[in-house]
């Protein structure tokens, strides 16, 4: 199988045999924690070693192990590689540093990396399926990390308008006493939220954008984080609380009203709510 999937002549067996049983041992002595599946190992390694030498074993005792198990096993959606991982995202925080991010923002990458290179979507594979193990994991997750840090950086500086569209989706075809009324509120609920979702812990925000934006159920949560589904409710239930109590805040400061009569302003306005949670979401 390595060898069809390489390109590789297999040469010597036993020399094939003897440095595909040290890679795998290579990759259970760094990764002791993580249940390993050779099949699925084979499957992941055999394209990686095209093109790195004429000789398959030679190919696979260079190759690296620890590196190219712990990926295979991510994309084989293996909870204990995903926990595993944790080890490898440290690359985000050195890339924070280079780049001179803010915690904030080198926290907010590091959860989307987590979704968007361990979790599948839309019939895709997760990213991790794009490492070819050319170098280390580590080096790629940084680069890949200072391209997002840099991409945030930038959208962060650009002062991104309200959208003014909510304003006639409220007003369109009601009373014209309600309508000024909605009127009125929408800009500050608007900007409320907004400053809601700022206010939010970048763990918070990812989760809500996980399951708001990206529709990803409880049990995917669980999975991209290796925790029980039950741990996922909570979290989520936690991240849900902290938005509407920011919210109620932000409003009742912005409106200078009592926090119990807020919910009154948001119900009015709630035509609209869970597309702005959306749009701010994803902005």
């Amino acid at each position: 199988m390595l060898s069809a999937a390489s390109g590789l002549a297999a040469g010597s067996r036993p020399a094939v045999a003897a440095a595909w049983e040290g890679l795998v041992a290579s990759a259970r002595d760094a990764w002791p924690t993580i249940a390993l599946d050779e099949t699925k190992l084979t499957a992941f390694v055999g394209p990686r070693l095209a093109g790195s030498s004429s000789d398959l074993a030679t190919a696979i005792a260079a190759a690296p192990a620890a590196d190219l198990a712990l990926a295979a096993m991510c994309a084989a959606q293996e909870a204990t590689a995903h926990a595993a991982f944790n080890a490898v995202l440290t690359e985000v925080d050195a890339a924070g540093a280079a780049t001179n991010a803010t915690k904030d923002l080198v926290d907010e990458v590091k959860q989307l990396l987590r979704v968007q290179l361990l979790v599948p979507k839309d019939g895709k594979p997760p990213g991790i399926e794009g490492y070819r193990g050319k170098g280390p994991l580590r080096g790629w997750v940084r680069i890949t990390a200072t391209r997002e840090l840099i991409r945030h950086k930038k959208k962060r500086a650009r002062d991104v308008p309200i959208d003014r569209s909510l304003d006639r989706l409220l007003t369109s075809g009601i009373d014209p006493a309600l309508a000024a009324m909605k009127a009125e509120y929408r800009a500050e609920f608007a900007v409320a939220l907004r400053e809601a979702i700022e206010d939010l812990t970048a763990e918070d925000r990812t989760l809500l954008r996980q399951q708001i934006v990206d529709d990803m159920s409880i049990d995917a949560v669980g999975a991209v984080y290796g925790v029980h589904r039950a741990t996922a409710a909570r979290w989520l239930n936690r991240a849900r609380a902290a938005l509407v109590a920011a919210t109620h805040k932000r409003l009742a400061e912005r409106l200078k009203l009592p926090v119990d009569q807020i919910e009154s302003v948001i119900r009015l306005v709630s035509s609209q709510l869970d597309a702005s949670v959306i749009r701010y979401l994803r902005g």
